[in-house]
């Protein structure tokens, strides 16, 4: 019979080839495929965790194999792409509606690319609130949601910027997220933005998730949702088999290509489908 620390080798090892598999593992599914208690499975990964092999979210466990970034070091990545998703995600945005921004490079650019007014925009992010207090035209109302402070992200995070969007029925959620997987999903750095990102996806009618290329296959942090928990997708380019998904799916798909392609022959505002209500 195998002795108790065998055995917990062995589990330790089933979970890390899960993680580096998927990026992302639950307690549940664990304890399920291991026939251990959920117990067991938390101690686990809290002795994993101490090893810094992983981190422990809530209800699971994700790769510990990436480098909190700050804001000002991922804005110069991509530059050049995340303008372009900027540009042609704020020509969804119609007068007298509401939105939210997301923390992120991409949706700092969206901020300072925003011509429309008669809106009320709400952020978490110091950036984007203070590129839209310098920027946006006579008649925008900007509100950044309280919450503790994330110094790497320069965001607002916590139950008082969850409890802010609880109240709120906004028209468009633009989000950004460090990883798009299909097999791990939507993920961000840590859980406490997790929750907000959460919060706003209940809070809007229509959420838009902007990224570049480089994000797809990254599971980089906590899951947030899956790629059809949003409504569109803006991007400068998507992996044929994501564009598949996203068409299985009804996730609307919005390349910067595309849209300067038929800009030559035919100008006009990108628009999003009432499809998903």
């Amino acid at each position: 019979m195998p002795s108790p620390s065998r055995m917990a080798d062995e589990r330790h090892k089933y979970v890390l080839k899960e993680l580096q598999e998927r990026g992302s593992c639950k307690v549940a599914e664990l304890a399920r495929d291991l026939g251990v208690s959920e117990m067991t499975i938390h101690r686990d990964l809290a002795h994993l965790a101490r090893l810094n092999l992983l981190r422990k979210v809530h209800g699971g466990a994700v790769l510990r194999n990436y480098i909190e970034q700050s804001f000002q070091d991922r804005a110069v990545q991509n530059h050049e792409a995340k303008v372009a998703v900027a540009h042609l995600a704020q020509t969804l945005v119609r007068p007298s509606t509401s939105l939210y921004l997301a923390p992120g490079s991409t949706a700092h650019e969206f901020a300072l690319a925003l011509h429309q007014d008669e809106l009320q925009v709400y952020t978490n992010s110091l950036p984007t609130a203070t590129a839209l207090a310098r920027s946006t035209p006579q008649g925008v109302n900007v509100t950044l949601l309280g919450g503790q402070l994330v110094g790497f992200v320069e965001a607002l995070v916590g139950p008082t910027t969850e409890a802010a969007l609880a109240t709120l029925k906004l028209n468009y959620a633009f989000i950004a997220v460090t990883g798009v997987s299909l097999e791990g999903g939507l993920t961000i750095y840590t859980e406490e933005e997790a929750r907000v990102i959460r919060a706003v996806i209940r809070a809007a009618r229509k959420t838009v998730l902007l990224t570049d290329a480089s994000k797809f296959g990254q599971v980089v942090g906590p899951q947030i949702g899956h790629l059809e928990d949003v409504h569109a997708v803006v991007c400068d380019a998507m992996p044929p088999n994501y564009r598949k998904y996203c068409d299985q799916h009804d996730v609307e798909v919005l390349l910067t290509s595309e849209a300067a392609t038929a800009a030559h022959t035919a100008p006009q505002a990108a628009s999003l489908s009432d499809r998903r209500n």
